[in-house]
């Protein structure tokens, strides 16, 4: 979900903004910049970016407080680690802001909602099946795609939710009828996507996905 500008005041947006700096200048300082001399990679790279833009501008919801989509952010996580796609959420967010979708003023509270939890719960859900699971594709697909992809936008959702609840934009009452009621079909959403996407990347790019090994 994202938040248009009129939602929070501005001592949120304070404490978001350098919470958000810091955790892209973090994710700057260990990019990986050779790969962007790589054209295949950039490529590919900048194409999915374009790609989840298109799929953010795809929404529903209720007008003016609650949007709805889908993030797509697990899949990115996936394809290039958590550094790129910290970069590439800000890039796709800036998009989808020109585009008039958010605000400016709530650039930083989006970018920790929609990028910052995803991003945290797929990468510590990748490390966890890494260090504790079998190394093959099923397991890749239906935990680190599948499951942590669903479990990322049900925080996601819980993240928005809290906000609003406790800024006093909604009651919990308003909420738990308006949006609670949603988490089950977001999450087989965005589950069935991001697992779909990763298991034909997989299979017949494997090279695109620099998390992936089974050996």
């Amino acid at each position: 979900m994202d938040f248009p500008e009129q939602v929070f005041t501005g001592t949120l947006h304070a404490l978001a903004a350098p919470i958000a700096l810091i955790w892209l200048l973090g994710a700057l300082l260990r990019l990986p910049v050779r790969r962007l001399y790589d054209n295949a990679f950039t490529h590919v790279y900048f194409g999915a970016c374009v790609a989840v833009l298109l799929l953010w501008s795809l929404h529903a919801g209720v007008p003016p407080t609650l949007h709805f989509h889908l993030l797509g952010v697990t899949a990115l996580t996936l394809m290039f680690g958590w550094q790129f796609a910290s970069l590439g959420v800000a890039l796709i967010l800036m998009g989808a802001t020109l585009n008039g979708q958010g605000g400016w003023s709530t650039f930083a509270v989006n970018m920790l909602c929609m990028g910052g939890i995803p991003i945290a719960v797929s990468s510590l859900l990748l490390r966890w099946a890494q260090r504790r699971l079998p190394h093959n594709f099923f397991i890749y697909v239906y935990v680190n795609a599948f499951l942590a992809s669903g479990v990322s936008i049900v925080a996601t959702g819980f993240a928005g939710a809290g906000l609003l609840w406790f800024t006093g934009t909604h009651s919990l009452e308003w909420l738990s009828y308006q949006y609670l009621a949603f988490f089950p079909l977001m999450f087989f959403s965005e589950a069935v996507m991001n697992g779909m996407v990763m298991t034909l990347l997989v299979a017949l790019r494997p090279d695109w996905v620099c998390s992936f090994d089974d050996e």
